[in-house]
């Protein structure tokens, strides 16, 4: 298992990001989208002097992104690795370990191999019923559909597939998932552990103390592994209790609230609220429960979930209210995390209504568990219900699979991320100014200033700025706009906002950046024809 796992995980990160003589491509979508933001963050600590953090993407903020992982891989640049590199170094890193945490902690709390290798199995192979589009796919395309496939099977709006494979959702664009994950199966399990074989406070003080620091490395893990251990310990009342949750809530709530969205972003339309949280009865289900009636309402959202996660909460369900056999007590230690289930079902709790699968796959992460064993135990009952499980993690898995191989087929998944061009201006803004510096650029997510030099921008792209809750993107973005293009108010406007450097490149001129104006107004200080850089300050 683990070498199927790292086989992949090898091959997929070998190709995150490739120099080619027209650029530097990323290897797959989300690479080339949400990893540009981790560039910034990690950047602005390796060569932008970010302490205290802030946003390098719209500075005057806390970085309330955990950066912990960024910060990691800043750690690894004076080792001479390139920026790109700590990237997939650190992801490697974690990426390698996650598979062995999970399965290991499966093994704690089903007290079975096998029941810990199908958990493994479950969670990263997670999917929905996208699959059957594969047949449309052989049928248009022939057998060359599986050397190239053409499409995503877990995620396709168009559909309602709204469920990414969490590997590609979570591990690989979300990098501080790498880190939450397994911090929150370890702290689990410590607890476990310290609660069955009945240790003192020392085990419980140093899950308090990992737990302490976790805002800083993943803010849904850190929710979960304080919230989780507070219904156990309803039920298992000791003492020791309270060297895990002072330190846990004294040190780990003060970091929450110095990261916390300085606004609530969040647009309901038309929906109810709950103090700017809007109510969504069914998160992404097309169903409409004044529309349909409750009856049909609850048919449409229980096949949304199995049209999304294939078998996965009836297998759930199955393992929490009807299997008996179960090898330990885990089912009922697990029962409170269906509240991460049922309440983004109601609420959206993030500015963008996608993000809810933050709580969905903690949900689904530990439920793997449940359902790991709940496949174990059907392989070892005898002939038949072998065969069934066997068809279930077929079902369950085949989107997740082939969406992995899809991801980590270059030729279909590359993008450009930037062209020679970005990467030379990039290199000579990172050699030629100041770590502090401040740029007006255009407020692409590839920019190479913030992504490749580790300067600080004036503003970022505004769909980060907006789900990490910074609603001045707006005015900022429009003032951004009125500097590039040489509006009257420029000048005025880059002494509001103490620019330093105007860049006009490939991104600026659609944006109506002027080379013109600021050829008459500023001092040129880089121009290789393509990209040119402004000094306005001093």
């Amino acid at each position: 298992m683990f070498l199927i796992c790292a086989a992949w995980t090898v091959h997929f990160l070998h190709q995150a990001y490739v120099y080619m003589p027209n650029g530097l491509y990323a290897g797959y979508g989300n690479i080339w989208g949400d990893w540009a933001a981790h560039l910034s963050f990690a950047g602005s600590f390796a060569f932008g002097h970010n302490f205290p953090p802030e946003f390098p993407v719209d500075p005057g903020h806390h970085l309330g992104y955990p950066f912990m992982v960024d910060f990691l891989a800043a750690d690894l640049v004076p080792l001479h690795l390139p920026l790109t590199e700590t990237m997939t170094a650190t992801s490697g890193m974690l990426g390698l370990a996650f598979p062995a945490v999970l399965y290991l902690a499966a093994l704690r709390f089903t007290a079975g191999r096998a029941a810990a290798a199908m958990a493994v199995f479950v969670f990263l192979l997670s999917g929905g019923l996208g699959f059957i589009y594969l047949g449309d796919d052989l049928r248009r395309f022939g057998l060359s559909a599986l050397a190239h496939l053409p499409r995503e099977y877990t995620l396709n709006r168009d559909v309602n597939l709204q469920w990414l494979n969490p590997v590609l959702a979570y591990l690989v664009p979300q990098r501080a998932a790498l880190f939450g994950f397994s911090l929150a199966l370890i702290v689990l399990v410590v607890l476990w552990i310290a609660l069955h074989e009945r240790l003192g406070w020392r085990s419980f003080l140093f899950a308090g103390l990992v737990t302490a620091v976790m805002p800083i490395f993943h803010v849904h893990a850190y929710g979960t592994v304080v919230a989780l251990p507070a219904f156990w310990a309803l039920f298992n009342r000791r003492v020791e209790w309270v060297a895990y949750f002072v330190p846990a809530v004294l040190v780990g709530v003060p970091i929450l609230v110095w990261m916390w969205p300085p606004d609530n972003t969040s647009v309901c339309g038309t929906l109810p609220s709950i103090e700017g949280y809007c109510i969504q009865l069914g998160w992404l289900s097309s169903g409409d429960v004044l529309r349909d009636g409750p009856a049909l309402f609850g048919v449409e959202w229980l096949w949304f979930w199995i049209w999304n996660t294939s078998l996965l909460l009836p297998l759930l369900l199955v393992a929490q209210l009807v299997l008996r056999s179960f090898p330990t007590a885990f089912p009922t230690w697990f029962a409170p995390m269906w509240l991460w289930f049922v309440v983004p079902n109601l609420v959206v709790l993030h500015p963008w209504v996608w993000d809810n699968t933050k709580f969905f796959v903690l949900w689904a992460l530990l439920g793997s568990v449940l359902a790991g064993a709940l496949l174990a135990a059907m392989l070892k009952r005898g002939p038949l219900t072998a065969v069934l499980a066997v068809l279930v993690m077929v079902v369950l898995g085949l989107s997740g699979a082939l969406d992995l191989a899809r991801a980590s087929d270059f030729r279909v998944s590359a993008n450009q991320f930037t062209d020679p061009g970005g990467l030379k201006v990039a290199d000579w803004v990172r050699n030629h100014t100041s770590p502090t510096a401040l740029f007006a650029v255009a407020d692409d997510h590839n920019s190479p200033i913030p992504t490749l030099a580790g300067r600080r921008e004036l503003i970022g792209y505004s769909g980060w700025l907006w789900t990490y809750g910074l609603a001045d993107y707006i005015q900022k973005a429009a003032d951004d706009k009125r500097i590039l293009g040489g509006d009257p108010s420029a000048p005025a406007l880059v002494r509001q906002y103490h620019v330093d450097y105007v860049m006009i490149g490939p991104q600026e001129v659609p944006r109506g950046g002027s080379r013109a104006y600021w050829d008459q107004h500023a001092t040129l200080v880089y121009d290789d024809g393509e990209y040119a850089v402004y000094r306005v300050s001093g």
